[in-house]
């Protein structure tokens, strides 16, 4: 993969059958530390109901990815009668296109996309250890919940975060 320097190159845009391939193999890469199967994992992810896939490219290269899965909950939450809520289920930028704000855009695209779907909330669950991925959801709203114990795969512990989304 080539090394990126120009943001100014990036786009966001709903997957395509043919970027399955690339999120599989991205996604055994990024997440090879929290799960035992991260191919077979992000496979059934993504044939998940509700779930949509944008993938960010850079200078025309897949770049990145962030999984969402919307669910219409059967209970009031507030105010609101039976709202949609919104997940990211995974979000992942290749090694060479790290650091050049490529997760923030594709978490900017996610929330418009929930926003979209009149999601009331976006949530998401990371390594506890991750710092980097954490310092990146805080800085774009999320802020933790809970902590939950043995999440991932080796034992490791995760911080489920949200964002409420007021549309």
């Amino acid at each position: 993969m080539p090394v990126f320097d120009r943001i100014a190159d990036l786009t966001v845009r709903p997957s395509r059958a043919d970027d399955y391939a690339f999120v599989r193999a991205l996604a055994s890469g990024a997440f090879a530390a929290y799960s035992r199967d991260p191919s077979g994992t992000m496979s059934s992810i993504l044939g998940e109901p509700g779930t949509e896939t944008l993938v960010a490219d850079l200078a025309s290269v897949r770049a990145g990815f962030v999984v969402l899965r919307y669910e219409r909950l059967a209970r009031d939450m507030g105010p609101w009668k039976s709202p949609t809520v919104a997940r990211i289920n995974a979000i992942a930028v290749a090694p060479d296109a790290r650091r050049l704000g490529v997760a923030r855009s594709l978490l900017a695209h996610a929330e418009d996309a929930a926003r979209a779907r009149s999601a009331r909330s976006l949530s998401l669950a990371t390594a506890d250890k991750n710092t980097r991925a954490r310092q990146v959801f805080e800085a774009a709203g999320f802020f933790p919940l809970a902590r939950f114990e043995r999440y991932y795969a080796g034992g490791q512990a995760a911080v489920w975060m949200c964002k409420p989304l007021l549309v």
